[in-house]
């Protein structure tokens, strides 16, 4: 059985997903976003990222960009507390409104990666719709963060 099998998403969505959130944390590292976790490795700073995004990222109120911020922010990702237990009410943090909907971004990839999604507690197409929107997110600050671009756009190494 795949762990793609029982996504309520296409596989291909998921893959693009991952790929540019993980490519989105290399380019936040690289533009100085990052400070030394607990562990002493570095880590992407989301947090100076959101306060850095809040000032020089653009949103049209018609824009997609707009849709994605509005969804996230009314209908965040929910957060998993136990191995059955998913809490809809916990906050996003930073600062609004491309602050917060970054903060849902960063669940969604929890979610995803780490979370029950195997489990079907959410509503047909909603999964789907998050990824989207996360990937709008993501979008929209690398085509108006040209620092960002350029060390997203770097090629691969590890």
């Amino acid at each position: 059985m795949s762990p793609f099998d029982s996504l309520q998403m296409p596989r291909e969505l998921a893959c693009e997903f991952f790929a540019m959130f993980s490519r989105f944390e290399f380019a936040l590292k690289e533009c100085g976003f990052l400070y030394v976790n607990r562990f002493g490795r570095a880590a992407p700073d989301w947090d100076g990222y959101s306060k850095h995004a809040a000032v020089h990222i653009k949103v049209d109120n018609d824009s997609e960009l707009a849709e994605a911020i509005r969804y996230l922010n009314k209908e965040p990702p929910q957060i998993q507390v136990s191995a059955t237990v998913w809490d809809a009410t916990i906050g996003l943090r930073g600062p609004e409104p491309i602050g917060t909907a970054l903060d849902a971004v960063q669940r969604v990839r929890n979610n995803l990666f780490h979370g029950g999604k195997h489990t079907p507690h959410s509503p047909p197409g909603r999964d789907e719709t998050l990824v989207r929107f996360a990937l709008c997110v993501l979008g929209s600050c690398l085509s108006q963060d040209h620092r960002l671009c350029e060390a997203y756009e770097q090629p691969a190494a590890f």
